[in-house]
């Protein structure tokens, strides 16, 4: 027969190796996004000797924690787009004007690529032929976040949209998340033509916010130039004009 108690000390074991491993290849992937920020130039390639040099392991002892290159790329991908969401999702907020909050996600987006251009290159490139990719995963998850904040937002200001709108509400959503994206690539990528930050990521509001003034306008909603969180208060007058 078995001793009954060598199962809770066996789990325990299994735990904490799990939790090592775990740590570990956090421990790595930090490793790889800082030698990412910090070395890695336009064109240059991220190595492993590089990021076990960094993370104080032996090039070998890197794939006890990962299956292959693939899997390392990919998980550092995944934790670059994670840093990306979590800064994000906080400016989805509905506060202020409508206008307000257009122009605070795109300059929380295009901020955060300006301060991390090795890691955006770097989550941009093709590592495996998985699909979706970390990034397409990421561009997915912001859509459907930006989708509630609409839905939410036509909640408040009691739009009365047909089912077939309803439904093109996150492929609307997923087109400006992809738009953005492009533009933010194509203006990163030039060079003595380039426009300062502050000037592009207000142009590239301005062109978003008119998406939205225009179909606002299209379905008869009135969009209010007034603070959202005043909405709620149906004392206040809102002014509907679409300015």
């Amino acid at each position: 027969m078995s001793d009954g108690g060598s199962r809770p000390k066996a789990d325990g074991r299994k735990r904490r190796w799990e939790q090592h491993n775990t740590d570990r290849r956090r421990h790595i992937i930090d490793a790889a996004m800082t030698v990412l920020a910090r070395d890695i130039a336009p064109g240059e390639r991220l190595t492993t000797a590089q990021i076990s040099a960094e993370a104080g392991v032996h090039r070998t002892g890197l794939y006890r924690h990962f299956n292959d290159r693939t899997d390392l790329d990919t998980t550092i991908q995944r934790a670059i787009c994670s840093e990306l969401t979590a800064t994000l999702v906080t400016s989805f907020e509905l506060t202020g004007t409508p206008r307000d909050v257009v122009h605070r996600v795109v300059s929380t987006y295009v901020r955060w690529v300006a301060e991390h251009p090795a890691w955006t290159r770097f989550v941009e490139q093709d590592v495996s032929d998985q699909s979706p990719t970390p990034l397409e995963e990421t561009n997915a998850l912001l859509a459907e976040q930006l989708e509630v904040s609409v839905a939410g937002f036509l909640a408040l200001v009691h739009a009365d949209l047909t089912a077939d709108d309803w439904s093109l509400v996150r492929p609307w959503v997923a087109g400006l998340v992809s738009y953005c994206m492009g533009a933010v690539r194509s203006w990163s990528g030039q060079t003595e033509s380039r426009t300062g930050l502050d000037h592009f990521a207000t142009f590239l509001a301005d062109t978003i916010w008119l998406q939205v003034k225009g179909l606002g306008a299209s379905r008869g909603i009135a969009i209010p130039q007034v603070p959202l969180e005043s909405v709620v208060d149906e004392t206040k007058p809102i002014d509907g004009s679409l300015q």
